[in-house]
């Protein structure tokens, strides 16, 4: 018969703490043993069951681990680095999950049968249960721009991910960063490289697509006085589809800068900017043999490169205190002359925030207006205004909660002549879940995602939930 911890106190001091230990083994092995009772319980029953079932394990899960012993060392503080080699830290990370996916294709309209087929056609993959594995190793050098001259950081994720139903949509996603910058008296300069090759579903596409994106990311700072400065900002990205539109684009924002007061800058400068669109066009050539009057049609794909200018106003504001707030707006007006001569104008902004008015609590908010190509749809652009608020609230010592919502309105427009567009987007996404730290390196989670588009062209309207469980693991 098991003894409580009452019983075991009364013996003797020289067995105490080992009976105290082996308690404890027995408590977490009951815990494992119990939690993977249910998850082999779950498998067999999530076909039918679906949604609640997996809710329903994720969170006793996550509740079993939550009475676990709080850790000597919480994730959201630095942590001591698993390898040092002279300079440089190195630190590890493994992050799994285990999705149930309504819908795997983000596709609710079936292709038709005949007739004239618009937007995007594929089969449909239905629901799906998916597991991601993702190792990362980060290497980087301790000290900041601000305690030293430089700064460095190399960072490399592969993610490994596995669907239970439909195999051919498994993929093997990588991701990588190189950060690094260097800093003299009055001159900063900052450098970032970052590559992605990933298989998703996009909105703009309304399917899972393979794509590759490279993006590198400069700036320079240099300070006139106490209370000015001029900075410059340049971006360049590849975005790599393997069927779609390719893309490339370039642009440099340069901005004069005032210190207002200590909390607030105001600038004024110019964005001038281009994007490279390599647009697919298919011509049917038809042959006809003079001889037996035999028709032979052919298709031929061609590629053609359409070049965008761009260029406007910019007026940036920041507001920052040492804690609970920083906020940065930019905004101005943009004039895009398109390849065949056309032009538009309109008004372009991004904005970012975090705020915490307590030390529990944090929010974040993100909002833009911009002009970007579609990656489906021939000779048009689309102008994305949207933005999403995220509110993370600690409930306990060793669990929080956390919310978000977004939402994104697109218009599509023509990007040279003899287009016709009238494509309209609505989408929003709704993500919530609860996180517990349940050792000093350890995290795990729930969570619960609802998307929806509705779309001017019902082909490309769908809604999708999510559900799942998350663990993670850093040093």
């Amino acid at each position: 018969m098991r003894e409580s911890i009452p019983e075991i106190l009364t013996r003797p001091s020289a067995f105490r703490e080992t009976e105290i230990v082996l308690w404890r083994c027995r408590f977490r092995t009951v815990v494992v043993t119990s939690a993977a009772r249910i998850v082999n319980f779950a498998a067999s029953f999530c076909r039918s069951l679906k949604l609640p079932v997996l809710a329903c394990v994720a969170g006793g899960t996550a509740l079993a681990f939550g009475q676990l012993p709080p850790p000597n060392l919480l994730l959201t503080q630095p942590r001591p680095a698993l390898l040092v080699f002279g300079p440089v830290d190195v630190h590890a990370r493994v992050l799994s999950s285990f999705t149930y996916d309504d819908n795997v294709y983000i596709y609710d309209r079936p292709a038709p049968s005949s007739g004239i087929q618009t937007g995007a056609t594929r089969e449909q993959l239905g629901d799906d249960f998916i597991f991601t594995f993702a190792p990362g190793v980060q290497i980087t050098k301790p000290t900041t721009l601000e305690d030293s001259r430089t700064a460095l950081s190399v960072d490399y994720t592969p993610s490994f991910v596995f669907f239970l139903k439909n195999d051919d949509e498994s993929s093997v996603d990588h991701s990588a960063r190189l950060s690094a910058g260097y800093a003299l008296t009055k001159l900063t300069l900052n450098l970032a490289q970052d590559w992605s090759s990933t298989r998703g579903s996009v909105v703009d596409v309304g399917s899972r697509v393979s794509q590759v994106n490279y993006h590198t990311s400069a700036s320079l700072r240099y300070e006139l006085t106490a209370k000015t400065f001029l900075q410059m900002d340049g971006s360049y990205r590849i975005t790599d589809y393997e069927t779609l539109t390719d893309s490339e684009e370039w642009s440099t924002t340069t901005t004069a800068n005032y210190q207002v007061t200590p909390k607030t800058t105001l600038g004024l400068g110019v964005t001038v900017g281009q994007l490279f669109v390599d647009e697919q066009m298919q011509q049917m050539i038809v042959h006809t043999n003079p001889i037996t009057s035999a028709v032979r049609t052919n298709f031929i794909t061609t590629a053609r490169t359409r070049a965008q200018t761009y260029v406007g106003p910019t007026i940036r504001a920041s507001y920052k205190t040492t804690e609970k707030t920083d906020i940065s707006l930019s905004f101005g007006g943009e004039w895009r002359i398109y390849d065949d001569g056309s032009s538009s104008f309109g008004p372009v902004f991004s904005l970012t925030g975090t705020y915490r008015p307590f030390e529990t609590t944090s929010f974040s908010i993100e909002g833009h207006r911009r002009e970007e190509n579609s990656v489906v749809l021939s000779g048009e652009n689309f102008i994305s205004t949207g933005g999403s608020i995220a509110v993370r609230q600690k409930l306990r010592e060793r669990l929080s909660a956390h919310a978000s919502f977004s939402y994104d309105q697109r218009a599509y427009k023509a990007a040279r002549r003899g287009v016709d567009s009238g494509r309209s987007d609505d989408y929003f996404l709704l993500r919530y879940g609860l996180d517990a730290i349940v050792g000093r390196s350890w995290t795990i989670g729930i969570f619960h995602q609802y998307r929806e588009n509705t779309s001017s062209d019902e082909s490309f309207s769908f809604d999708n939930n999510q559900v799942g469980i998350q663990a993670a693991w850093g040093y």
